[in-house]
């Protein structure tokens, strides 16, 4: 009795074993390892220094602690994955083919864990950690390109409702740098900013030369020229796009949006995400006409 109970179990172990082992071997789990941001391995690395020590690590792993310098951490997933696109067409480009860059060259900062941390709390900081990972390797490789080069794929915080063109703003066409409405982005909370200056600081102060969309391109100041560039500095703006109201002993700069315009809004994109659209759709609206090569 007891060898037939042993036959019966061992029947029974190995009717369950076969459909799991058939399984493993028909997706090819079995023998592999589960990428992840520790063992992922593109043949193209990033150099930086992390506490005095020199190490290189994949780009897609240092792609993944760069992104929360850009994002909060709630944002949607599909949101993410579009900026993990955007941020590795730009580090691709700048590597011009090489297998590795230094983080100086690209001049972004990677974020290690403990600031995160710190910033997300124990409350999130897994959830998010393993949203990023995921935006990153489910596009493992991704890059933006028009005519079989790499894009400047530029984005910025908030536009003005509309982002802005290449020409616009610099007087050369660049066929994917165009401007699109982005129409959500007037509902930002951060989308005006107001900045005060008293006329015996400052004496006179109007602005020369705009362009279509309210950019500044020249601004006179006590009887200097500035450019749009040097006023935005001067007086910490969050965008060049503004304009001077006199109230009597003082201005008002009214200064709209963040950033320079071009390219992706990353408070429309937001928006878009959140209505359901995917990364792959978000992408092709704010650069028109360009391939996403997977």
């Amino acid at each position: 009795m007891k060898e037939k109970l042993i036959i019966i179990f061992a029947m029974l172990a190995l009717a369950i074993a076969i459909p799991y082992f058939g399984t493993m071997v028909l997706t090819g789990t079995i023998g592999t390892e589960q990428e992840t941001l520790n063992n992922v391995d593109t043949g193209r690395t990033v150099s930086l220094e992390l506490d005095g020590t020199y190490t290189v690590m994949d780009v897609e792993t240092y792609l993944a602690g760069c992104l929360p310098a850009v994002l909060d951490g709630e944002e949607d997933p599909e949101l993410w994955k579009a900026l993990a696109v955007i941020e590795r067409t730009n580090i691709y480009k700048k590597m011009d083919g090489q297998g590795n860059i230094d983080e100086v060259d690209l001049g972004m900062r990677y974020i290690q864990a403990e600031e995160l941390q710190s910033r997300w709390g124990e409350k999130h900081y897994k959830s998010y950690c393993e949203k990023i990972e995921a935006a990153v390797l489910e596009t493992k490789g991704q890059i933006l390109t028009y005519d079989g080069e790499c894009i400047d794929a530029l984005y910025h915080r908030i536009s003005t409702g509309a982002t802005v063109s290449a020409e616009e703003l610099f007087g050369e066409p660049i066929p994917y740098l165009v401007s699109v409405i982005s129409s959500h982005d007037v509902e930002a909370k951060d989308y005006m900013y107001l900045e005060y200056v008293p006329k015996e600081q400052t004496g006179e102060l109007k602005i020369l030369e705009s362009t279509e969309h309210g950019y500044v391109k020249k601004v006179l100041k006590d009887g200097t020229e500035l450019t749009g560039e040097e006023m935005q500095e001067e007086y910490q703006l969050p965008s060049r796009n503004f304009y001077i109201e006199d109230m009597g002993d003082r201005y008002r700069i009214v200064c709209l949006g963040q950033g320079h315009g071009m390219g992706l809004s990353i408070y429309g994109a937001m928006q878009m995400t959140e209505e359901g659209k995917g990364y792959e759709e978000v992408l092709l609206y704010y650069y028109p006409g360009v391939q996403l090569i997977k």
